[in-house]
C-alpha cells in the first residue's frame, strides 16, 4: 500500500486519512498532466515525447474499494448533510415563484392550474346568485395569487392560454353572459363599448413595465443590473439604434430572452414603446465618417435562421461596425475576418465584454462569406470608402499599433 501511495505522489501528513491522500495527490497530478498537455500543444505530441512511452496497465495486484465523493453543505447546527442534485429545469420555490436556472416555467404553470382548480371549486361551494361575492373573489383573491409569481417570468401570450381559456369561461358565468360570448368584447377598452377584462398575459405585461420603471428610477443596484442586461442584449443586436425601437419579430431571435428582452418584446407587440435617455442606456456610436453596422445592412439582405447565422458570426468575431472588419485605410475588409478568425490573428483587441459563444459550423461561416460578398463583392472592396475617425468617439475595437524607425506600424 506504502509503494502505491508513493506511486501517486501521496505525500503530507501521515494523520490524514488514505482517501483523503489519495483524492489530494489525483488532483495534483490532473494539473501536473493537464499543464503537460498544454505544452504538447493541447495533446499528447509524439515527436516532443518520442523518448517517453505511454500506455495504460491495469494493475491486479492492488484491490481498493472505489471512492465515491459526495458534495455537502452544513445546515444552521453544523451537521453536514448531502447537497441534492439539481437539473437546470428543476425549479424550487423562491419568494413565492418557482424559478429554473434555465428560464423553464413549467413547474410555475403547474402550480397556477392548481390555484386555479381550488379557486373554481370555491365558486361552487359559493351561492349561485352571489355575483358580487364571485366577481369580488376574482380581482381580489385569485388574480393577485396568479400575478405575484408571474412577475419574475418571462411568459409569452400563448404560454398562458392553457390558463386564459378557463378563466375566461369563469369571468363569463360571473358577468351573466353564456361561455361563448366574443372575447374581443370581453377584451375591448369601456370607451370603445367593451367590458375591460384584461387579459392575465395583458396585467402580466403591465406588472412588468411598473417595476422596471420602479427599479430604473429608485432602486441604484437592481437598475444597475437591469441596465447590463439590457447592454448586452443591444450588443447582440448589433445595431446603433435602441432596441426597445427594433421590431422584436426580426430582432428577438438574435438575442438571448433574458427578463429585459422579454419586456420589449411583449410591450412592443402591445404597441407600447419604451424610451431611455441616452445617458441612461448604452448604444454603440460609429468612430468612423461613413461607417455603418453590420447587422443594419445584413437584414436588408437576409431573414430568419440565415440572419440568426449571420449575427452569430459578428458575435464570435466580437465586432459591430464596419470599421471594426476593415483595413485602417478604409477601402476593404480584412481577408482574416472574412476567414472567421478573430482579434487574436488580425492583432485588434476589443473594449467590451462579449456574450460568451462556442465553435459555429462550416455552414455559418459560408453563409458569412456569402454576405460579405453580396455586399462588397469578392474583391472585398467597402463601397464608400471609411472616413477619419470622429474626436472623442469611444472605439470598440482597438487597433495595436507600434513605432519603428519613425514610422507608425499597424
Amino acid at each position: 500500500m506504502g509503494l502505491f501511495l508513493n506511486a501517486l505522489g501521496v505525500t503530507g501528513d501521515s494523520s490524514i486519512p488514505i482517501a483523503q491522500r489519495v483524492r489530494n495527490a489525483l488532483k495534483s497530478n490532473m494539473s501536473r498532466y493537464e499543464a503537460y498537455f498544454n505544452a504538447a500543444g493541447g495533446s499528447l505530441n509524439v515527436k516532443k515525447w518520442s523518448g517517453t512511452q505511454w500506455r495504460y496497465q491495469t494493475n491486479t495486484e492492488i484491490a481498493l474499494d472505489p471512492i465515491i465523493i459526495t458534495p455537502t453543505t452544513l445546515d444552521n447546527s453544523g451537521i453536514p448533510q448531502d447537497v441534492a442534485w439539481l437539473e437546470a429545469n428543476d425549479a424550487q420555490r423562491t419568494l413565492g415563484a418557482f424559478i429554473a436556472p434555465d428560464g423553464s416555467f413549467t413547474r410555475q404553470l403547474d402550480v397556477l392550474h392548481d390555484k386555479l382548480d381550488s379557486w373554481k371549486i370555491c365558486l361552487r361551494n359559493m351561492h349561485t346568485g352571489n355575483l358580487r361575492a364571485k366577481w369580488l373573489s376574482y380581482k381580489n383573491v385569485f388574480l393577485r395569487k396568479i400575478m405575484y409569481p408571474l412577475i419574475g417570468h418571462s411568459f409569452g401570450s400563448e404560454d398562458l392560454q392553457s390558463l386564459q381559456k378557463p378563466v375566461d369561461v369563469e369571468i363569463l358565468h360571473i358577468l351573466g353572459l353564456n361561455e361563448h360570448f366574443p372575447r374581443a368584447v370581453l377584451r375591448a377598452p369601456l370607451i370603445y363599448g367593451g367590458l375591460g377584462c384584461t387579459t392575465i398575459h395583458g396585467q402580466h405585461i403591465i406588472d412588468k413595465l411598473i417595476l422596471f420603471v420602479h427599479h430604473i428610477r429608485e432602486n441604484k443596484r437592481i437598475a444597475e443590473v437591469l441596465l447590463t442586461s439590457m447592454s448586452m442584449t443591444q450588443l447582440e443586436c448589433g445595431v446603433y439604434k435602441p432596441f426597445f425601437d427594433l421590431d422584436p419579430a426580426i430582432w428577438f431571435p438574435l438575442v438571448t430572452p433574458t427578463w429585459t428582452a422579454c419586456l420589449w418584446r411583449d410591450s412592443k407587440t402591445a404597441n407600447i414603446d419604451i424610451k431611455l435617455h441616452s445617458d441612461i442606456f448604452w448604444t454603440p456610436a460609429a468612430p468612423r465618417k461613413n461607417d455603418i453596422c453590420i447587422m443594419d445592412v445584413a437584414s436588408t439582405m437576409y431573414s430568419d435562421h440565415h440572419l440568426v447565422q449571420i449575427n452569430q458570426c459578428r458575435v464570435y468575431l466580437q465586432v459591430t461596425f464596419l470599421s471594426d472588419i476593415a483595413s485602417v485605410d478604409g477601402t476593404r475588409i480584412l481577408l482574416l475576418y472574412y476567414n472567421g478568425k478573430g482579434h487574436s490573428d488580425t492583432g485588434r483587441i476589443t473594449g467590451l465584454h462579449w456574450p460568451p459563444i462556442g465553435d459555429l459550423p462550416q455552414q455559418h461561416w459560408a453563409l458569412w462569406q456569402e454576405f460579405l460578398e453580396r455586399w462588397c463583392g469578392t474583391s472585398l472592396r467597402i463601397p464608400q470608402r471609411l472616413g477619419g475617425w470622429y474626436e472623442g468617439a469611444k472605439i470598440l475595437t482597438r487597433i495595436c499599433f507600434f513605432m519603428l524607425d519613425r514610422r507608425l506600424i499597424l
